[in-house]
């Protein structure tokens, strides 16, 4: 089956907290980000399931030059994610779908509207700390850094 991989840009690829310092100058992605997304190009579909205005955060991936890593098809970013994520989950069906995200409740309710999602909360960002007590609910795969996320889709 073939396989989709969708990443929340802030906090996840996007260094949200150096954005903010700088006054929202400054795109920087995390350091290993690039590499995976080559990575996972390889192996599967990658695409953005994100929140946000639209055109703000597709600048963030225009800046740091990796939307030409995204098929337009696979960008998926609204205004609230949770409102949205039943029907980009109805999209891939005929897919393994991989959710990576840095907010343990979007995870939760990908995972409760589909039990067949893959789950990978990475643990990063000022939500690291305070969700770990999501009641019920354990993500598929924990990471602290995505270049652990291609050894998960690999296997």
């Amino acid at each position: 089956m073939k396989k989709i991989v969708l990443f929340d840009i802030d906090y996840t690829l996007f260094d949200t907290d150096l954005f903010k310092d700088s006054q929202l100058k400054t795109y920087k992605l995390y350091n290993e980000v690039e590499d995976v997304l080559k990575d996972l190009s390889q192996v599967a579909e990658i695409g953005i399931f994100s929140q946000g205005e639209d055109v703000f955060q597709k600048e963030k991936l225009k800046q740091t030059l990796i939307d030409s890593h995204f098929g337009e098809e696979n960008v998926h970013i609204f205004a609230l994610k949770d409102y949205n994520i039943g029907s980009v989950i109805e999209k891939y069906k005929d897919r393994s779908v991989f959710f990576v995200d840095d907010k343990l409740e979007v995870l939760k309710l990908a995972k409760d509207l589909n039990g067949d999602v893959f789950t990978i909360w990475i643990k990063r960002g000022p939500f690291a700390a305070n969700q770990e007590n999501i009641t019920g609910f354990e993500p598929d795969a924990i990471i602290g850094n995505l270049s652990e996320v291609t050894p998960i889709i690999n296997s």
